[in-house]
């Protein structure tokens, strides 16, 4: 049987990070601890959802949007308010005699099991982005006017919007640390020419830097933005 792919791998496989994004997390999971795919989310690398999906395709369970359309009202009364709150599920939908229940971690057998038991279905379950089962149990069983927003990755912010690149540039000269690109290896006999580092390459090199020396945090760089975008 072939060996099961890495998280990293399977997200460089689907284009959705290159090899210099997938080693800074890597340094910053090597540092800090944590789940790679939570790591690179917070560095802005990916969405969560891409995530999400990614997950689904490996374990082969399929992936929900929980706010493409409504969820009727007979299916969310099959799972307490409090079961949904303690095991972050939200029921998605009722197919015959089965469940389909949106879980952000659909290896969790405790919470299968209490649902099963409880419902007295199967229960079948599906991936969902943790924000987002969140944001439908607070629409769904504490009654709030929500509308979901995910998180657009640091790529798609800057590729919006260009003055974003200014923001770092002053957080760098205000850190006092200026970030230059790693040193070519030593060329080989018959070197080859390398290419150039992309532009994105470079943003988000600098982005990782910035973030992994503590110099800047995401939510302060979006903070930053939002200023930005206000004149102040």
């Amino acid at each position: 049987m072939a060996e099961q792919k890495k998280i990293g791998d399977l997200l460089k496989d689907a284009g959705l990070i290159d090899d210099f994004q997938l080693q800074s997390a890597l340094s910053h999971q090597k540092n800090w601890n944590g789940k790679l795919g939570a790591i690179l989310v917070e560095m802005g690398f990916i969405k969560e959802s891409d995530l999400a999906k990614v997950l689904a395709e490996r374990l082969r369970l399929p992936y929900v949007d929980l706010f493409a359309q409504e969820i009727p009202a007979a299916v969310v009364k099959l799972i307490k308010p409090e079961i949904a709150k303690k095991y972050n599920v939200m029921p998605a939908k009722k197919d015959a005699g089965a469940l389909v229940v949106a879980m952000s971690d659909p290896m969790d057998m405790e919470a299968i099991d209490e649902i099963r038991f409880i419902t007295g279905l199967v229960i079948k379950p599906a991936l969902a982005t943790n924000s987002e089962i969140k944001d439908a149990i607070r629409k769904y069983y504490d009654h709030e006017a929500v509308v979901h927003r995910e998180k657009p990755s640091l790529h798609d912010q800057f590729a919006a919007s260009p003055e974003k690149l200014e923001i770092i540039r002053e957080s760098e000269a205000k850190s006092g640390t200026e970030w230059q690109p790693p040193e070519p290896p030593a060329a080989p006999p018959q070197p080859q020419q390398q290419e150039a580092l992309s532009d994105r390459q470079l943003l988000d090199a600098l982005v990782s830097v910035l973030i992994e020396k503590d110099l800047v945090s995401r939510d302060d760089l979006m903070r930053m933005i939002e200023q930005k975008k206000m004149g102040l």
